[in-house]
């Protein structure tokens, strides 16, 4: 009965970070570029016998794996020649005060200085590494494979980078960055193409996550419900075995 309780508070355990997980993508469905979390669960079962030769059973539920979904979200229009929205794989680069750093939210404008910036105030980077300067032009569009004009004068491309595995090459930074581990290195993005006027929006659905809280709330209130019963069981057998003569 003891196993039970512990079962069942794993359980709990487990679907309190999926459900933590869930609201953290819904809190961003309205995040331009976002990507969704998905987690991955694996139940272990040890069945053997103890020191009385009785079988004994340990059943534990854990996360196995809380990773990135990159799959495109849908395209928006904005009508604001500043917006650019990546189609396929790869992310813009910019330059931030920790380093280089990868975003796929294309929500760009122009400062002071005449540089692309992001609206954290980045700047935004050419395939040279170098911040892309507009200076005073009043005219400016981007083309598909990223050539940057003003004026109708070319004055750099965009760099469009990828990752080998994304899902294990890089990690969430905030503020729709992502930043590398384990020593990665991006390599020029072949399959993408970038779309001026609209930005991606998220790829979380709303109605399915708010399914899956649904269904983590009932399995969170069946295993309160077992922890409860066995609770009750466990109490009998004090109160009333024990006055068995």
């Amino acid at each position: 009965m003891v196993n039970g309780l512990y079962t069942a508070r794993n359980g709990m355990m487990l679907l309190q970070g999926m459900m933590d997980n869930t609201t953290h993508n819904l809190a961003n469905a309205n995040s331009t570029g976002f990507k969704k979390s998905l987690m991955a669960s694996i139940a272990q079962v040890d069945i053997r016998r103890n020191d009385e030769l009785k079988l004994h059973q340990d059943e534990e539920h854990q996360m196995s794996e809380n990773y990135i979904d990159y799959s495109q979200g849908s395209l928006v229009g904005t009508d604001n020649p500043f917006d650019l929205a990546l189609q396929g794989e790869g992310f813009f680069e910019v330059e931030t005060p920790n380093g280089v750093r990868w975003t796929r939210n294309g929500s760009f404008t122009r400062n002071g200085m005449g540089d692309l910036v992001n609206l954290h105030g980045n700047r935004v980077l050419d395939e040279g590494g170098s911040p892309i300067r507009l200076e005073d032009s009043g005219e400016f569009s981007v083309s598909a494979s990223g050539k940057v004009y003003a004026d109708g004068k070319e004055v750099a491309k965009l760099s469009i980078v990828n990752f080998e595995d994304k899902r294990n090459d890089l990690v969430r930074e905030g503020y729709s960055l992502y930043n590398t581990k384990n020593g990665a290195e991006p390599e020029q993005a072949q399959n993408a193409s970038i779309k001026q006027g609209f930005l991606e929006s998220s790829n979380v659905s709303v109605i399915d996550s708010m399914v899956e809280m649904i269904r983590f709330q009932r399995n969170y209130e069946a295993n309160q419900k077992s922890i409860q019963s066995e609770d009750d069981t466990l109490q009998k057998a004090v109160t009333e075995v024990g006055r068995v003569s």
